[in-house]
């Protein structure tokens, strides 16, 4: 938590909004300790994670938002990165470890389709991404039956209807934890895209071929997830 909101802050937001689901791992102190009048922390049950973002996104004030996971980073520039003329501004990401050492860096490149998104995925990550608050007027809040997939629901609501511009440089990190847990929530991811895919009409003659093999390597992927983790690759 500390090192995210230090990533967040030291590029001076108007806010920052953490929605806590009533925890007491010391998230509290550590935000009374900060004192910082841009933090506003709000602690109450929710149904979750998707339940946590809405409530966080309807109290936003600001023109963008950026959502963040806990222990995630936001790297130097992104704030600097909103454009006038678009909806959505997306840039690289990198996988670190949990001491911040880089496992893998993705460079998404400048589509952002619907087609795309069903063909390979959810290519992007919302920590790397700024996002007008009007377009969750215009399109809809996050589904909240959906726990992993969330995002990437969301961004095929909204892709056919946006201007989207890319910036190639890394704009956030993505922290992956240990081995058991991260191929755990893989398998759980994997399952719950196909749902989502589906919902989309990613099945379908334009997209079946690509989804499929997409699908193939995502299996390979979580499969050997463990074997590839003790030996130090990614």
């Amino acid at each position: 938590m500390a090192d995210a909101l230090r990533s967040v802050l030291d590029q001076d937001p108007l806010e920052v909004l953490i929605q806590d689901g009533g925890s007491t791992d010391g998230t509290a102190a550590l935000i009374a300790e900060l004192d910082d009048p841009r933090v506003s922390f709000v602690s109450e049950p929710d149904r979750g994670q998707s339940d946590a973002l809405n409530r966080a996104i309807a109290r936003a004030r600001g023109e963008w938002i950026v959502w963040l996971n806990v222990d995630d980073l936001v790297r130097p520039g992104l704030l600097a990165a909103a454009d006038p003329d678009a909806d959505i501004v997306y840039g690289d990401f990198e996988w670190i470890d949990d001491d911040g050492a880089q496992l893998r860096h993705f460079a998404p490149g400048p589509e952002f389709s619907a087609r795309r998104l069903l063909a390979d995925g959810c290519f992007v990550f919302s920590g790397a991404m700024l996002i007008r608050r009007s377009l969750f007027d215009r399109f809809g809040p996050i589904d909240e039956s959906l726990r992993l997939t969330m995002d990437y629901d969301w961004f095929l609501r909204v892709a056919p209807h946006v201007r989207a511009r890319y910036v190639p440089r890394t704009l956030a990190a993505f922290r992956v934890h240990g081995d058991s847990k991260t191929s755990a929530m893989s398998w759980g991811v994997f399952r719950e895209t196909g749902r989502v895919r589906r919902r989309h009409g990613g099945y379908g003659p334009a997209t079946r071929r690509a989804v499929l093999v997409n699908q193939v390597k995502q299996v390979v992927d979580v499969a050997t997830l463990p074997v590839r983790s003790r030996l130090g690759w990614r």
